[in-house]
């Protein structure tokens, strides 16, 4: 693990525990989850220019509700597969 990625002093609230992930882990992340939803979205289009790709990407990310980022990215296994790892 890369130096910069631990802090040599860390307090936390006694309400929350920290638990160390893997190094390469994208499957924890849960912003994986919303990113890969995106893609496949914009996926099978063609875009004129990188501008188009970005406006197109804006347009994706801001359709979407709450609850559906709340439903991609707030799943029980992610806390559960954490909570694994740190027994």
């Amino acid at each position: 693990m890369a130096p910069f990625h631990k802090a040599k002093r860390l307090s936390a609230p006694r309400n929350v525990k920290l638990v160390f992930l893997p190094p390469y882990s994208p499957e924890f992340n849960p912003v994986e989850r919303l990113c890969q939803d995106v893609k496949d979205a914009i996926a099978l289009d063609f875009y004129k220019s990188l501008a188009a790709l970005r406006q197109e990407v804006r347009e994706a990310v801001a359709a979407y509700a709450d609850e559906a980022v709340a439903s991609l990215t707030g799943s029980d296994y992610l806390l559960e597969a954490a909570c694994a790892l740190s027994s």
